[in-house]
């Protein structure tokens, strides 16, 4: 996590050079509540840390969260994209003042992939596989957190599906790697 950070920061301040918006992103509204959802990321993967430690999954997922971080660092930084943000003029209530707060400190790059659908992905996909009973729950999770980047506008539908996308590869590359 520490890495991740560590790389995040720098990257995210460069300028975006793309844009990668499609004419469906207009009709996303900004659906200031669901910022909720969005930060429910930052227990996730603590949550994900703690759950997976002592388990058989602890390696596996270790691994895919660091070569996920990896492809994403190296993407972001030779194809340096961006999301757009809409003006937050009053902020008359808590979700809007948080969103405020988010676009102030996370500039606008580091669009896609987004780290939040593929951490969340690997940390779901790990926490489905630690408890497969309640597998559901966990894909219930990933979903929510991936709207709720369109719907805080700190993405686009393509970073979102795109994202959705690369991450099962990324688990099985990090498999073979940990072998």
């Amino acid at each position: 996590m520490v890495l991740a950070i560590l790389l995040y920061l720098p990257l995210n301040r460069q300028t975006p050079k793309y844009r990668l918006n499609l004419p469906l992103d207009n009709h996303i509204p900004l659906i200031p509540w669901t910022v909720w959802v969005y930060i429910f990321y930052y227990i996730l993967l603590p949550a994900s840390i703690l759950f997976l430690w002592n388990s058989r999954f602890a390696i596996p997922f270790l691994v895919s969260q660091i070569v996920g971080t990896a492809i994403s660092s190296f993407l972001w930084k030779v194809f340096p994209n961006g999301v757009t943000r809409p003006i937050i003029k009053q902020q008359s209530n808590r979700g809007l003042r948080l969103l405020g707060l988010i676009y102030r400190h996370d500039q606008d790059c580091n669009g896609l992939p987004s780290g939040h659908v593929l951490h969340s992905f690997i940390s779901c996909y790990y926490l489905a596989q630690l408890f497969p009973q309640i597998w559901t729950l966990f894909y219930i999770i990933l979903m929510a957190i991936s709207f709720s980047t369109l719907t805080t506008k700190q993405h686009y539908f393509l970073d979102m599906i795109s994202t959705l996308i690369i991450t099962p590869p990324i688990i099985e590359l990090s498999s073979i790697i940990h072998l």
